[in-house]
C-alpha cells in the first residue's frame, strides 16, 4: 500500500501514468505555519472547509484532470455546523475527486475542551455522522482516528480504511513517547478487530518514537 502525502496543492500526474498517487489534498495547511498547524487547522483562526471550497471551485474540470484525480481525497473538518454534504458532493464530484477524510479531526481535543464540544454537537459524534453522509453518497472515506473506540464507530459509519492518529505533538520526548506507545496499541487492536487497511499518521515533529507503530500499519500519512 502506498503512502499518503498531505499536501496544499492538486498532484501532478507523472509522465507515463494515467492518474496520480493516493494524496490527501489540504489546500487549508498553505495558509497555516508548519510548526502549529495541527492544532490551528481545528481553531477559528482560518475557515478551513472554505479554503477547500475555493480551490475545487478554480479546479480544471475536462475529463482528463477528473480522471487524474481519482486518487485524490478532499481533507475536511468534518464537525463545521455549516458543512452542507450535498454541496460539498457537488464540488468533489466536478472536480473529479471521490474521497473524502476528516482531517483536521476534533478527536485530537481531549479534557475539558473535548467535553464542551461534544455538549455543543461539534465532537466525534457530528464527525462520524457527516462521514456516514458522504459514504451514502458514494464518496470513499478515509477515517482518521485515535483511538480503538474511535476507529470502530469510523468504520461502522462507513470509513473504507484508517488513519491511527497519535495526536497533538509535543515538544516534550516523554509525551511524544506515550502518544506513541498509544498509536501503536490501537493498531494492534484493530488489527486484531478488522480487516480495513490500517494507516499511521507520521506528524513532523516525531522521530524514532513511533518506529513501533510504523511497523505495525500498512502504510504512513505525512505531509508533503
Amino acid at each position: 500500500m502506498p503512502d499518503l502525502a498531505v499536501g496544499a496543492a492538486l498532484p501532478m500526474v507523472e509522465q507515463g501514468r494515467e492518474s496520480c498517487l493516493p494524496h490527501i489534498f489540504a489546500p487549508w495547511l498553505a495558509a497555516l505555519p508548519a510548526a502549529q498547524r495541527d492544532l490551528l487547522a481545528l481553531l477559528p483562526v482560518l475557515d478551513v472547509n472554505g479554503a477547500m471550497f475555493t480551490a475545487l471551485n478554480g479546479a480544471e474540470p475536462d475529463a482528463r484532470a477528473a480522471t487524474a484525480r481519482q486518487g485524490v481525497i478532499a481533507a475536511l473538518l468534518c464537525v463545521d455546523p455549516f458543512l452542507r454534504v450535498h454541496d460539498v458532493v457537488a464540488l468533489l464530484r466536478a472536480a473529479g475527486i471521490s474521497g473524502v477524510a476528516n482531517f483536521p479531526t476534533v478527536q485530537v481535543i481531549d479534557g475539558v475542551a473535548a467535553l464542551g464540544f461534544d455538549s455543543a454537537d461539534l465532537g466525534l459524534r457530528r464527525e462520524a455522522r457527516m462521514l456516514a453522509r458522504f459514504a451514502d453518497d458514494g464518496l470513499a472515506v478515509t477515517g482518521f482516528a485515535t483511538t480503538v473506540e474511535n476507529g470502530q464507530r469510523l468504520l461502522d459509519h462507513g470509513a473504507a480504511e484508517l488513519v491511527v492518529h497519535p495526536g497533538l505533538p509535543s515538544t516534550d520526548w516523554r509525551n511524544r513517547a506515550v502518544a506513541a506507545r498509544g498509536a501503536a496499541d490501537t493498531l494492534a487492536a484493530l488489527r486484531a478487530q478488522c480487516t480495513a487497511p490500517l494507516r499511521l499518521f507520521c506528524p513532523d515533529s516525531y522521530g524514532a518514537e513511533l518506529d513501533d507503530a510504523r511497523a505495525l500499519a500498512d502504510g504512513l500519512v505525512r505531509y508533503a
